[in-house]
């Protein structure tokens, strides 16, 4: 095959379209990424004269490029797939910089001016005496290099190149495509491991739980003395907690970011009895009044998620109590309007900072207002029932006035 290719562009270009069309094919039909690559390596050789093939990548933010993969006609004994150098010390920085191709055409030579070049005194070693070398890129950024090379000198010129620049784009997107799939595989990965983690906390806890509460339960319980109950009290809260913040983090670890809602008839005056007895056992622990106001009138039947905005409402009740002192108040209201229930948990605790308030409802979105007696947060809980409720088409709100206390309000349509 002539070395200059000019004269023959109408061919050539043909002969491009169609390897492009069949990489193509092959990506669509879910090819790995070697099997590309390889596909490409044996696809060009009417259309660039070369005798090896390889690409690099850089790696470790930018600061090192790596040979991830290599295809050659000839023995590969020397530079070989996996070799890596700084990008500072490596002859190919040129090229990521400056993100044009290179041309050497005699190896040989550029060795004897480049010294320091590692990468060519290996790859002379495996008898290469010329190269073509071009930037990939992703996102209008170099993220690697492809290079064809031969055995012969003065092999290529810029006819080759510019039959190369669209190879190169080409290669550019098998690449983006393979690190996607390699993302997605970690992050699929992580997620097993991590639902495994919270189930081997999770079971223990759950053990700890079962057992605080049939202690409680027993007939000498009560005889115990005040303090010993206040021990068991403080284990049985801070194991909530953990289980509380488990479920947090497992919620937040969902793809979905919240749990599929399970939508049934509720009885709303019966659904609101739970909530107030729930309520006032956490603010009792504190010595906080706990007032309910359910409004007269209230539907007697709604559709939604009892467990999820049961879980919405207690954890409205939990900050409450967490972020109030002793001895305050809190009230809970429930009340239709435009057909829509609302509920609402009104404390006169410590307040928000009107400029932290758009910190809340967002992902480990705390405040500089901590828990009056140090008690744990996780800063997901609002996030966590912000998904809940916009899941039932509702909203979630907040009132606060710093130094005087906080109103948090949801409310979610009314379906009978």
């Amino acid at each position: 095959m002539d070395r200059n290719l000019d004269s023959n562009s109408d061919a050539i270009n043909s002969l491009l379209g169609k390897v492009i069309r069949e990489i193509n094919l092959k990506m669509g039909s879910g090819y790995a990424f070697e099997q590309l690559l390889d596909a490409f390596f044996d696809s060009l050789g009417l259309l660039i004269p070369f005798d090896r093939m390889g690409i690099a990548l850089l790696e470790e933010n930018r600061e090192r490029i790596r040979l991830v993969w290599v295809r050659s006609k000839m023995p590969v004994d020397s530079l070989k797939k996996n070799y890596s150098s700084l990008l500072v010390s490596s002859s190919l920085k040129e090229i990521i910089d400056s993100g044009k191709p290179r041309i050497i055409n005699d190896l040989e030579q550029y060795a004897q001016t480049h010294p320091n070049s590692e990468s060519t005194r290996l790859i002379l070693k495996d008898n290469i005496l010329s190269s073509l070398t071009c930037p990939l890129w992703s996102e209008s950024k170099a993220i690697g290099v492809v290079f064809f090379s031969s055995r012969f000198k003065n092999t290529y010129d810029n006819s080759h190149v510019n039959i190369f620049c669209p190879l190169a784009d080409e290669l550019s997107v098998i690449v983006e495509q393979a690190h996607l799939k390699n993302a997605f595989a970690e992050m699929e990965q992580k997620d097993r491991a991590f639902a495994k983690v919270l189930h081997d906390l999770r079971s223990p806890l759950n053990v700890i739980e079962g057992y605080l509460d049939l202690t409680a339960s027993e007939n000498w319980y009560e005889s115990l003395p005040e303090t010993i109950k206040d021990i068991f009290a403080i284990l049985k809260r801070n194991t909530n907690s953990m289980v509380s913040l488990l479920d947090d983090i497992s919620s937040m670890q969902s793809k979905e970011g919240t749990p599929r809602l399970m939508i049934k008839e509720i009885d709303l005056h019966d659904f609101c009895s739970e909530l107030i007895a729930s309520g006032r056992i956490l603010a009792r622990g504190k010595d906080i009044d706990f007032l309910a106001r359910v409004a007269p009138g209230l539907p007697h039947k709604s559709e939604f998620d009892h467990n999820q905005i049961r879980r919405v409402v207690e954890n409205l009740f939990s900050n409450a109590v967490k972020f109030s002192f002793r001895k305050t108040e809190i009230i809970f209201s429930v009340w239709h309007e435009d057909g829509k229930i609302y509920f609402s948990v009104a404390d006169k605790g410590q307040g928000i900072k009107g400029d932290e308030i758009p910190r809340l409802f967002k992902e480990f979105g705390k405040t500089s207002t901590l828990p009056s007696e140090g008690e744990p947060s996780s800063g997901l809980g609002l996030c966590i029932s912000k998904g809940i409720v916009e899941a039932h088409g509702g909203q979630i709100f907040v009132d606060s006035h710093f130094g005087q206390g906080s109103t948090f309000s949801f409310w979610i349509p009314i379906k009978k």
